[in-house]
């Protein structure tokens, strides 16, 4: 026990301090050998494009609350760490880095495009090789930072089985994945429409794509028919396309157009004739009726284009400029090709007329720009034979989605999914296992490098250059990390994981994606539990965003108030499905939950230190009993019994209230729950009770009353540590390693903390307690409000029932002391209307005597006041206990504590009314 604590508590220097020494001495690798339960859980991976954002915190914070509490529990706790390889993200970041340094003088908005443009050009100049290299010392540099940030955030993982999702043993998981999934027709390769982004240079998936409503056009253009005299009119909002059409298409059910099926119309500006088809996927409600057809550049028009046999012309390539095959407009961009194309057709008599048109339209999720619908080569992965599995196992209750709005989500999605395009035309991220022969067109997908073609035994083969989207190798994260393919000891020990905690941002994305893979691939589900966490917002609630300037920074947030205080400001929102207001107010309350917990702490020690050694080697000793005995109430000096009592039954109370928070994720009541212990019952209430006890046997060391007092105020303080320490690990791992310890731990979580044993819940003393909080509560207010803060009146207590009598004169010394009354007398009757200022509890009557005339007029509206507040109260209960939904999942306990404060209410009300009526 360290014999100096600070008087001010400086949270950088102790969160540093443990940080380290956490991650030094490995004490949150689970033991080797199985010691009891296991829980596990890999951590979802931060991509290596930067530094953690609040909702790394919120979700880190989380999941290391959960995993505190359990070690504490006795459980073997695995939290697996790991960053993830983000291929277009980090290719991204690269690029700019080498455009910067090949650019360093420009500024302003624009110089990142012109950085990615020249970052572009500088990576194709310096060839695949190099450029892997250049990602790999990124990865190392932000691998490092990410590193050191969690390691501050109090994150409590395992950091010798780290894992990087390009890690050599990964990445051959990944493949064994791709080939296993290939060979049975699970993926397969072949030229469909899909989002392209011109930016980054890539197909994406639907799930990358942003749609967003916005003004738009629509404009009617005339086609003239080839022969005769005439045109049909087909509306576009996308006019730069119509240089890729192969026809226009109508409805057969339409009558307008019925004579112009079969016939030939001539495309404007290329004068290229293409045919007129009918076909049901048009829409005659649709602009004119008639559609032009695009099947280069539109996933409809590709269908239609099947359907009939038509060409596909690619007019847009992939940086979104105009193909020769555009004609004169070859070599612009799509946007000012567009323009020209319109004035064209408008000099030529070709534009009909143009409407105002709201669009949607589909952005990269990355980089913001307008993708395009574009033919490309790509591998792809069938979904739904996978995702059949993967619906009953949620369906069936094997995983439960918390909340259960998130789960309702997913069962939609995966019930509407569609294939799913896994090739990225990016150089950073696992090459895909594909080797082609040009001599007899095989495609060869193996693990290894083949010397020759399967085939025809031609050399060398060309290997594919695409690489697999990052949530494909991420969907096998909670098995490959535990070295799957191969039957390792960890994979048998920690897999399935018995929970997994995400944004709702990665559900589809990452969620639903890991429970296909591992149901596919080792017949398991990857976890047993999946909590889907709120988003973290600004203090009005709005997203987070760099433009609208209102993002925090996680470390900045914390090296100003302490990681701490942030954690619980986290932990006390977070609410299942509602996103949280984050504000640095709020923080800055915490930070001062923080000072009480160790103003309370430095009282606590600072006494304790002045007892003999041999007095506090046997407190050690208190403090080690078994769990059984160690959270029941030592019998001591008789005025402190009933507060000893009390506080041991409501430790009891609030740890179940935790346990239960926490193991429905209700963290914000979990964080509640000790924040109103520690602060409103420990340290308002039995602290201060207890306080000349303790002082005076700190100062006498009178054996026989110092060893009950302070073995229940260090066992009590000691449990608030463990029941603290989940969510504000730093604080409590200092104040804790001060305590006298007979068997000191490494860590105050790893020292085995159970619920309170039953015999400590004692509903008698918290019900006598319960009286004497109310009856100083009253005597304070009535001071207040009589402007007698300062001065210790005497007070007349009155009550029909002897037994409140007794127990308040057994227990006058403290009343008087924390009331700050000289004396107190007793009545055995109603209180008689007289002078002095009446102050109304719900089972006692109180006067001060106090040398002042009572204005009536005053009182009467200090009354009413009341008795507003009272039944403002009792119909807030009222509505819970009217609501069947409350009654029927509510605690039997809580529901029971209802409707004893509802009857207490009912009592107070009728004193109150009593009260009004003497002074009438």
């Amino acid at each position: 026990m360290d014999n100096e604590i600070a008087k001010v508590y400086s949270p950088a220097e102790i969160e540093l301090r443990w940080s380290r020494t956490w991650v030094e001495k490995k004490l949150y690798r689970p033991p080797d050998t199985p010691s009891g339960p296991r829980f596990a859980l890999s951590l979802p991976p931060p991509n290596i494009t930067g530094s953690l954002h609040m909702g790394h915190m919120l979700e880190h914070t989380e999941i290391d609350t959960l995993m505190r509490w359990r070690r504490m529990r006795g459980e073997d706790v695995l939290w697996l760490p790991g960053m993830d390889h983000a291929s277009i993200a980090t290719q991204m970041i690269v690029e700019v880095e080498l455009g910067r340094e090949a650019l360093p003088h420009l500024e302003g908005p624009d110089a990142k495009s012109s950085w990615r443009r020249e970052g572009q050009r500088r990576r194709r100049e310096m060839g695949y090789e190099q450029f892997i290299e250049r990602c790999w010392k990124w990865k190392e540099e932000s691998g490092g930072t990410i590193h050191k940030q969690m390691e501050r955030m109090g994150t409590s993982c395992d950091w010798t089985r780290e894992r990087f999702t390009m890690d050599p043993a990964y990445s051959g998981a990944v493949a064994d994945v791709f080939v296993r999934l290939y060979d049975e027709g699970l993926i397969y390769r072949g030229k469909y429409i899909v989002n392209w982004c011109p930016r980054c240079g890539t197909a994406v998936s639907d799930l990358e794509v942003a749609h967003e409503e916005r003004p738009g056009k629509l404009w009617h253009i005339r086609y003239p028919f080839a022969e005769g005299s005439g045109y049909l009119t087909a509306a576009t909002t996308r006019p730069e396309t119509m240089l890729g059409d192969t026809a226009l298409a109508v409805s057969p059910s339409d009558d307008r157009y019925r004579s112009a099926v079969g016939r030939r119309v001539v495309l404007p500006i290329l004068k290229r004739e293409i045919p007129v088809v009918a076909d049901e996927a048009v829409d005659p409600q649709f602009g004119t009726g008639v559609v032009k057809v695009t099947p280069a550049h539109d996933p409809n028009d590709f269908e239609i284009s099947k359907r009939h046999n038509l060409p596909a012309i690619e007019v847009i390539d992939e940086q979104a400029f105009m193909t020769a095959a555009a004609g004169p407009y070859q070599g612009l961009d799509r946007y000012k090709a567009r323009e020209r194309l319109l004035a064209d057709l408008a000099k030529e008599g070709l534009l009909d007329k143009t409407e105002d048109y709201a669009l949607s339209v589909g952005a990269c999720q990355r980089c913001k720009t307008v993708v395009e619908p574009r033919l490309s080569e790509q591998w792809f992965m069938k979904m739904q034979p996978l995702a059949a599995p993967a619906i009953r196992a949620v369906e069936q209750g094997r995983i439960r989605i918390v909340p259960e709005n998130c789960r309702k989500i997913y069962l939609d999605w995966m019930a509407h999914i569609h294939d799913w395009c896994i090739s990225r035309q990016l150089w950073w991220g696992h090459r895909i296992p594909a080797w082609f022969c040009d001599a007899c067109g095989e495609v060869i997908v193996r693990r290894e490098a083949p010397e020759a073609c399967s085939r025809c035994k031609s050399s060398p083969l060309r290997a594919e250059t695409d690489v697999l989207d990052t949530w494909f190798s991420s969907a096998l994260w909670p098995f490959a990390t535990l070295g799957w393919p191969e039957e390792t000891v960890d994979l048998a020990r920690f897999y399935p994981n018995d929970l997994m905690i995400m944004g709702f941002d990665i559900l589809f994305f990452w969620g639903a994606r890991m429970i296909m893979m591992g149901l596919k691939f080792t017949a398991q589900e990857p976890f047993r539990e999946l909590y889907v966490h709120a988003l973290v917002r600004d203090a009005e609630r709005q997203k987070m965003s760099k433009t609208k300037g209102n993002v925090l920074d996680p470390l900045e947030v914390t090296e100003k108030f302490g990681t701490d205080a942030v954690r619980f400001a986290l932990a006390i929102s977070a609410a299942p499905g509602t996103d949280i207001a984050f504000s640095v107010t709020k923080v800055a309350s915490y930070r001062a939950f923080a000072n009480k917990i160790w103003n309370a702490g430095r009282f606590i020690l600072m006494n304790l230190m002045k007892l003999p050694r041999p007095v506090q080697a046997r407190l050690a000793d208190a403090l080690e009993t078994p769990a059984e005995t160690r959270y029941e109430p030592v019998a001591g000096a008789a005025r402190d019994r009933l507060a000893d009592a009390w506080i041991f039954s409501r430790l009891h109370t609030v740890t179940r209230e935790m346990d239960r928070a926490l193991a429905e994720f209700r963290f914000h009541e979990a964080a509640s729950a000790i924040y109103h212990f520690f602060w409103h019952e420990l340290c308002d209430w039995y602290l201060e009770w207890v306080k000349p006890g303790i002082t005076r046997t700190a100062a006498t060391s009178e054996l026989p009353e110092t060893l009950p007092a302070w073995t229940n105020l260090l066992r009590v303080f000691n449990a608030s540590l463990h029941l603290l320490h989940p969510l504000m690990p730093f604080i409590t791992e200092e104040l804790w390693h001060r305590l006298p310890h007979a068997r000191p731990q490494a860590s105050i979580s790893l020292q085995r903390f159970d619920l309170v044993s039953e015999r400590a819940a004692n509903p008698i003393a918290e019900k006598q307690f319960q009286v004497i909080q109310e009856l100083v509560v009253a005597a304070r207010n009535a001071k207040a409000e009589e402007g007698l803060e300062t001065a210790r009146p005497s007070a007349q207590v009155a009550s029909e029932d002897l037994r409140l009598l007794e127990l308040c004169r057994e227990h006058q010394e403290a009343i008087l002391r924390l009331a700050g009354l000289a004396a107190l007398n007793f009545e055995r009757q109603r209180m008689p209307a007289g002078p002095g200022v009446v102050a109304v509890s719900p089972s006692l009557d109180l006067r001060l005597l106090a040398e002042k005339t009572v204005d009536r007029d005053a009182e009467r509206a200090r009354l009413l006041k009341e008795l507003g507040r009272a039944e403002q109260h009792l119909n807030s209960i009222e509505a819970q206990l009217n609501n069947a939904e409350f009654v029927r999942r509510a605690p039997p306990e809580v529901v029971r504590g209802a409707k004893e404060r509802r009857a207490e209410l009912l009592e107070l009300i009728r004193k109150i009314k009593e009260s009004l009526e003497r002074l009438e």
